[in-house]
């Protein structure tokens, strides 16, 4: 099955494509790993989420993990997932288990279908006024629009590391930074990524892009659908 998204990507130049790389996908300086007070794994049904917290909690990166993710009706599961309804925290908690990671280093949440929500319920699951750092598990083209999201709504002065895990877009081709901008399904999930970034910064939801170029906000407005 093809995955489809939101929005086509329009025809992007070499400034343009180092531009949204930079937003979806972090910059350089945003992806140096250091340990952290927490780790945040955003939810999902891919079985990267919890085989990258596992790696990340083995590592000394942080010795507590929080864990988000409900059941998320009409949304396409990971082909791997066998869960059926089971939200997904309860699987992810019980595949970090399996990979050795101690039940009482995890607290999660279970209620969350969408990234907002997964911050929101997490902070009704776990006291993040004690922390200065995070270190966020996520989709590595996952990481503008959550990294954002957890600074935005848990305190702006809070240091949010990503953690990805480069992934397939849907059930089409495997991609990286480097080379999302060579497939067409990828391209349209990126530049998705990219609306979606601008759309929730007007809308509070997370913090906002502070620099993006006329060019590319032109573009984004021109697809805009709320």
């Amino acid at each position: 099955m093809t995955i489809m998204y939101e929005y086509k990507s329009p025809d992007l130049t070499y400034d343009l494509i180092q531009e949204i790389t930079n937003i979806v996908f972090g910059t350089l300086n945003e992806l140096l790993i250091q340990p952290c007070d927490i780790i945040f794994v955003f939810g999902g049904s891919h079985p990267g989420l919890w085989r990258t917290a596992a790696e990340a909690y083995h590592k000394g990166l942080g010795n507590t993990i929080i864990v988000t993710g409900g059941h998320k009706p009409g949304v396409q599961a990971h082909f791997t997932w066998t869960d059926g309804e089971t939200p997904e925290s309860h699987v992810i908690k019980r595949e970090l288990i399996k990979l050795s990671v101690p039940e009482n280093a995890i607290f999660y949440e279970d209620r969350s279908t969408n990234t907002l929500d997964n911050v929101l319920f997490a902070m009704e699951a776990y006291d993040f006024s004690t922390i200065n750092s995070i270190l966020a598990v996520c989709k590595n083209y996952g990481v503008g629009r959550q990294c954002r999201t957890l600074k935005h709504q848990i305190a702006k002065t809070i240091k949010v590391i990503p953690y990805p895990f480069d992934t397939e877009a849907g059930n089409g081709p495997f991609i990286t930074r480097h080379t999302w901008m060579n497939f067409e399904e990828s391209k349209a999930l990126v530049f998705t990524q990219v609306v979606k970034i601008y759309k929730y910064g007007e809308l509070g939801h997370l913090e906002p892009v502070s620099q993006m170029s006329k060019t590319l906000e032109e573009l984004v407005k021109r697809n805009n659908s709320w």
